[in-house]
């Protein structure tokens, strides 16, 4: 995952060229950097027996399980960790005991030309400081999401060496978002260069990371004129949402999706004005970073939140 927005301060008079503030908040987050997976694993006295692994993954044949068996091995490993004291004591200072957190993927191998890696690491939500335990597993499931048959193929298919891939720990704000979205600066349909498109579902976002079953609304809106076209709506059965009475254990809930309630599927001009909205962020992102971007985001009450936006893969 690259340009982290967490330092990113935006005036609220930035506007489209149709007078749509282009505004957005960002959730507090923190990162716990790459070679963190290294040293609980020097701590563990396991890197020789991960570097073995990683050695042989690089050669592993995919028939006869051989590469499966390893990839596991590997997972077993690094899920197994326990996460440095110190690390938790940092984030203590940045984030209130109780806070509801999400811990994200953001290796060195994803989002790179020709190799966005979109949903191919793992993100765990719903995890606590409070409890250190749940916390350090869900990062450990992070760093361990490296090595999954996946991944590693995925990395074969780019010829990336395997023993080059290393994982850095996006830590941030659990929001409860009603809707959450992806936003493509440059049409992924037809390329087109004056359009933003989003997809969106209701919920948490991990309905269209994870690839669950179904279909996001989708919007197509104009960066020059404010036209906004609806090219599909939802039809995901279940949003995945966060209760805040509930544990912070890395579950969420799923709840049945009634869309006759929705105001994006019953509301046309609720529909237009958030299309803009997006639009009008998106572009916005895309001039500040200089290329198509694909952003990730969620909207909370009347706010617009942006966790990461990465370059588009053309």
């Amino acid at each position: 995952m690259s340009n982290f927005l967490m330092d990113v301060l935006l005036p609220l008079a930035v506007c489209s060229d149709q007078g749509v503030p282009a505004s957005f908040k960002v959730p507090r987050g923190a990162v716990i950097p790459f070679g963190s997976m290294e040293l609980a694993l020097e701590q563990s006295k396991s890197m020789e027996s991960f570097k073995s692994f990683v050695e042989q993954i690089e050669t592993a044949q995919m028939e006869g399980g051989e590469l499966d068996n390893l990839c596991n091995q590997l997972q077993v490993l690094i899920s197994s960790l326990q996460l440095p004291k110190d690390i938790i004591d940092s984030l203590g200072k940045i984030f209130p005991p109780n806070s509801r957190l999400i811990v994200r993927s953001s290796a060195n191998v994803e989002d790179l030309a020709g190799m966005s890696a979109a949903g191919l690491y793992e993100s765990i939500p719903n995890v606590s400081l409070s409890n250190p335990i749940v916390f350090g597993n869900a990062v450990c499931r992070v760093w361990a999401s490296l090595y999954t048959r996946r991944a590693v193929l995925s990395r074969r298919a780019a010829n990336v060496p395997q023993k080059e891939a290393a994982m850095a720990v996006l830590v941030q704000e659990l929001l409860s978002p009603d809707l959450s979205f992806v936003l493509h600066t440059l049409s992924p349909t037809d390329h087109d260069h004056n359009s933003v498109e989003a997809e969106i579902a209701s919920g948490l976002g991990e309905t269209l990371a994870s690839g669950t079953r179904g279909t996001p609304w989708r919007l197509s809106s104009g960066k020059f004129d404010g036209l906004v076209c609806t090219l599909a709506f939802a039809n995901f059965s279940e949003e995945l949402l966060v209760r805040g009475a509930g544990p912070a254990d890395g579950e969420v809930i799923h709840l049945t999706v009634d869309y006759s309630k929705k105001p994006l599927t019953t509301d046309p001009i609720f529909r237009c004005l958030l299309g803009q909205r997006l639009c009008a962020v998106g572009f916005l992102l895309e001039r500040k970073f200089g290329c198509p971007q694909d952003v990730e985001g969620c909207v909370v009450g009347k706010d617009i939140f942006i966790v990461q936006t990465r370059p588009q893969p053309q």
